[in-house]
């Protein structure tokens, strides 16, 4: 988007307030381009499972000053967070703003910085911040005919059911800048998941050159507590989301390794799963 100069920051403008996962955000700021432009981005990011609620209470208020020059700041709840003068750079940003702020005050449902796929009518979930590999394997995995339900954050109810949020697979290339591109599942000739599902698997892991297959499987407590850095809610909702944890951990194995390139892997992790998941 192009963003128009602000001349006269005093021109009433338009909030968005939307709900989503029961979560109510304000979208504000003096300029209703930008503000129409955080509503298209929020819309992408929540896959467009938002809905419009008219003005009230909201848990959380992003706001964009975009000043005479087009330059964009971004508070929340008055704290400074962000600021860009090139829009697409800066909606980038938001991009995971706002879906982070919906996994971290979510009404019965948790948020886990995942990976997930279904495979024979159980769930794998591979828990991992950013640049170990998750999209990666995810991908290898769909094409080796898992079922995708989510590259990047994996969404369970209160007992401990796997939800689909199919988000396009935001993939890096192997270059020194790790340039981003897109995939589907169709690309990779696979399917999109639509229904809960319960899970089968937790594996903790990251990408090593040359590292080896070597799962170890940790308890049930263990494999909660092993979960709780990669999830959103804990801070606000410690209570929620080990009881969450706990009836996952309760009824699926829960693995640990380091492995190898995810092409070479994928087969190997579901044959794991054909012979050590009912």
């Amino acid at each position: 988007m192009t963003v128009a100069k602000n001349e006269n920051s005093r021109i009433a403008v338009r909030p968005f307030d939307f709900e989503c996962y029961g979560v109510k955000i304000r979208l504000d700021g003096n300029d209703q381009g930008v503000i129409d432009e955080a509503e298209r981005v929020s819309r992408k990011a929540l896959l467009n499972d938002i809905r419009p609620v008219t003005a009230g209470n909201v848990d959380t208020v992003f706001t964009f000053t975009v000043d005479p020059t087009g330059f964009i700041v971004l508070n929340q709840d008055d704290e400074y967070i962000d600021h860009g003068s090139v829009p697409e750079y800066f909606f980038n940003h938001f991009n995971s703003l706002i879906r982070v702020a919906v996994a971290e005050r979510a009404v019965d449902r948790l948020f886990i910085h995942a990976g997930a796929v279904g495979w024979k009518g159980k769930a794998i979930i591979l828990p991992g911040t950013s640049f170990v590999g998750k999209s990666t394997l995810v991908a290898e995995l769909v094409r080796n005919g898992a079922v995708y339900y989510s590259d990047d954050y994996a969404i369970f109810d209160r007992d401990g059911l796997l939800y689909p949020f199919p988000r396009t697979l935001s993939m890096r290339a192997d270059d020194e800048n790790f340039t981003r591109f897109e995939l589907t599942p169709s690309n990779l000739g696979g399917l999109t998941g639509t229904e809960p599902v319960a899970v089968g698997m937790v594996l903790l892991t990251e990408y090593k050159p040359d590292a080896k297959w070597d799962p170890q499987i940790l308890t049930a407590g263990s494999g909660a507590l092993e979960m709780v850095p990669f999830t959103f809610s804990f801070v606000n909702r410690p209570d929620f989301s080990l009881g969450v944890l706990n009836n996952i951990s309760s009824r699926a194995i829960i693995i640990s390794s380091q492995r190898g390139s995810a092409d070479n892997f994928a087969k190997t992790l579901l044959d794991f799963v054909d012979k050590h998941v009912n």
